[in-house]
């Protein structure tokens, strides 16, 4: 039979990876280390899964002792866990056209996924004729509970790796008698991380060998090798039928997926039997004599997953996400960092087919026309994600070829940490202002708190930039968590930039003299207009990609303007990074930038956004953080100041309340509230006196709040 052909196969290749222990007792040639050896990453991992600091470690022998030599006692509640765990794990009855060929063992890994192995379940022809039958197995009262059969259909989701021997199929919703629903049985959720046991830990399988009811092996179960790439050694009770079972650590995370038997072999390298003869196949599977099993470590599951089957079916991206750590992949795949590198970041060859038949509609794509890139842009834009840069953007999509994360306008380099901490730290500031605004006992109009609300969030922005301004849409979804114009950007850019639409300056300098022109590493500020330091043709295809997919959203950009940005992207070609981002947001959102596929198209597409400069500057206006004919119409020249000086320190006070001789600098101190107090500042001396101007260097340059009045008023008169 095919299955056991298969099987075998697969015994084959254990040999090949490496010999097994001649016995499960460890000696001085075997790959089971001793538990005197202590990896302290482990200890640390074990005081973080234990919520137990390191202090309480050091001082606290016992604890000590039971971490480093190991503690075979378990909570109680790891025998109703257990039983949690074994819901979502069923028996597979192996089926082709010919009839039954024998059993396997499968389980839930999202709502209607099931995994196996690639030897249970080859191919879709199986996965049509074969079916899954969950609760065979004992109640609490020694009674077999009813048990329910549901099909798979292939036809929804079939992926199959042999190399790594694992199945994932589609499981149909309502079982075949229509009496119970897939969802009941819940899912194993599945943790890529390394670190989840170690060799001499114990392990838990639960399966159906051979085909019988559903049992768990608790006794005498240790992990025995760690160190072979994609896979795990072990040495526990499994049979015929146990093919595809989860095994899990103490905490019931799932470590592996139990794929084959390693046998004894004579000297002559034949399998040996219980008999201590020579096996061969009529003898059946269960006359092999095992002596250690082998299991698909979950992290180079999840790799696969992520990396491959996820491109032929995307919804799989819904459930598991891409790894991140290069080391710990290459551990658990067994590849070169320096090949990982390349492959992980942006794999040409797997994203070139994909990306065919993503245009596939179109009849010619470089032939197309906006209406049709619109429609498959908006139609292919299954995922909408809420504005979290945190979540979407820092963690892979926006990330460089070395790993870094780079301000879209200085290149500034962070880490996906560094990044992710700082807009924490906006989060905890945010949450503290509002908490000093609940303390007025002033009541608020709703429009009101929702200025105030709002200038909470434009005086203290994340660190990612919209480069389509979030002010000129009205934080609409899904524009505002559209992932192809969203990047990293410190906040001083950010602010630095303001709403100001792109700009090319003639004879831009890069270090202007001119105190008309305030400018930081950012690129050029100048009279409402911004022009980038850096990856102009990035910015532009960024933007164009919006005017195609949200063509009545923004009215901003001239037909000159246009003409820019389509210079701004034939000057700078597409990069490594960008061909990256646009495969990232495709597996997370479903459509693609046109413009990073096809850059000849930003030539030949006909964009409708077209208005008026006067148009324009309606639709721009004065940035929203100081909207002075809205916000502050009632204000005097100095409360305006006030005002401004206030959110730039991240203030929501009243300007009545600041005292015109409080040192500027205990309000104002870093570079980038600066910044964004001259950005502010513009505003106000442009709308009493068009045409005028005020520098960083001259607001530096004053010590008091009262000082700074006086420098403004100065300015307008």
């Amino acid at each position: 039979m095919k299955h056991l052909q298969k099987l075998i196969e697969q015994v084959e290749k254990t040999k090949q990876r490496y010999p097994a222990s001649i016995s499960s007792q460890p000696d001085a040639n075997s790959p089971f280390k001793s538990k005197s050896i202590v990896d302290p990453k482990q200890v640390v991992l074990y005081l973080q899964e234990n919520d137990l600091n390191l202090s309480r470690l050091i001082n606290d022998p016992l604890l000590r002792e039971r971490v480093i030599a190991g503690d075979d006692t378990l909570d109680v509640n790891y025998l109703q866990n257990g039983m949690i765990a074994s819901k979502p794990v069923c028996r597979i009855t192996i089926c082709s056209s010919e009839g039954e060929e024998g059993y396997g063992t499968g389980f839930l890994i999202a709502p209607q996924i099931l995994l196996t192995n690639n030897h249970v379940l080859s191919d879709a022809d199986y996965g049509r004729f074969s079916y899954a039958e969950f609760n065979y197995e004992k109640g609490p009262d020694g009674i077999p509970l009813p048990e329910r059969v549901f099909r798979f259909d292939p036809s929804q989701l079939f992926y199959t790796n042999e190399d790594l021997d694992y199945t994932i199929i589609w499981v149909e919703e309502q079982s075949a008698d229509g009496l119970a629903v897939i969802h009941q049985f819940g899912f194993l959720k599945l943790n890529p991380s390394l670190g989840k046991t170690k060799e001499g830990n114990f392990v838990s399988v639960i399966q159906h060998p051979d085909g019988k009811m559903k049992k768990v092996a608790l006794r005498q179960n240790e992990i025995t090798n760690l160190s072979l790439p994609k896979f795990v050694r072990y040495v526990t009770d499994t049979k015929s039928g146990s093919s595809g079972a989860p095994v899990f650590n103490d905490k019931w995370e799932v470590v592996a997926v139990h794929h084959a038997g390693i046998p004894r072999y004579n000297a002559e390298g034949q399998i040996m039997n219980l008999s201590g003869g020579i096996w061969d196949k009529s003898q059946g599977e269960v006359q092999v004599d095992w002596i250690e099993n082998e299991g698909v470590r979950v992290s180079s599951i999840i790799y696969d997953i992520t990396t491959a089957a996820s491109i032929q079916f995307p919804r799989l991206c819904e459930f598991f996400k891409p790894l991140t750590d290069l080391e710990a992949i290459s551990k658990s795949m067994g590849v070169q960092l320096a090949d990982l590198e390349n492959d992980i970041y942006y794999p040409e060859e797997k994203d070139a087919p994909v990306k065919i038949q993503y245009y596939s509609r179109i009849t010619d794509p470089l032939k197309a026309t906006n209406e049709e890139l619109h429609l498959l842009l908006e139609e292919t834009h299954t995922s909408h994600h809420n504005y979290s840069p945190s979540k979407f953007v820092y963690p892979k999509v926006d990330l460089h070829p070395d790993g870094l994360l780079r301000s879209v306008y200085s290149n500034k380099a962070f880490s996906v940490q560094e990044l992710t901490l700082a807009d924490q730290k906006v989060d905890i500031e945010r949450q503290l202002r509002f908490i000093e605004l609940t303390k007025g006992n002033k009541p608020l109009g709703q429009e009101e708190l929702n200025q105030r609300i709002g200038a909470l969030e434009e005086a203290l922005p994340y660190n990612c930039e919209h480069v389509v301004c979030q002010s000129w849409f009205n934080k609409q979804e899904p524009m505002r968590g559209d992932l192809h114009h969203l990047f990293a950007c410190e906040s001083g850019c950010n602010s630095y930039r303001s709403n100001y639409p792109y700009h090319d300056f003639p004879g831009y300098d890069p270090q202007p003299a001119s105190t008309e022109k305030e400018r930081s590493a950012c690129g050029n500020m100048e009279k409402g207009l911004f022009e980038p330091e850096n990856n102009r043709g990035v910015v532009a295809r960024a933007v164009l990609y919006f005017m195609v997919r949200y063509p009545n959203a923004i009215r901003v950009y001239d037909s000159k303007d246009i003409d820019m940005l389509k210079g701004w992207a034939a000057d700078q070609p597409v990069t490594l990074y960008e061909k990256h981002r646009n495969r990232e947001i495709y597996l997370l959102q479903g459509n693609r930038n046109p413009f990073i596929d096809y850059p000849e198209l930003a030539e030949t597409i006909t964009f409708n956004q077209a208005p008026s400069k006067e148009n324009r500057d309606i639709a721009v206006g004065p940035p929203t953080v100081l909207n002075i004919s809205k916000e502050t119409k009632d204000l005097s020249l100095a409360d305006l100041v006030k005002l401004s000086v206030l959110k730039s320190g991240g203030k929501t006070s009243s300007p009545d309340e600041l005292d015109e001789g409080t040192a500027l600098r205990t309000l104002v101190s870093r570079p980038e509230q600066f910044v964004m107090l001259r950005a502010y500042l513009f505003n106000v001396v442009t709308h009493f006196k068009p045409g005028a101007n005020i520098s960083v260097t001259e607001i530096e340059g004053v010590s008091s709040v009262g000082a700074l009045i006086n420098l403004v008023k100065g300015k307008v008169i």
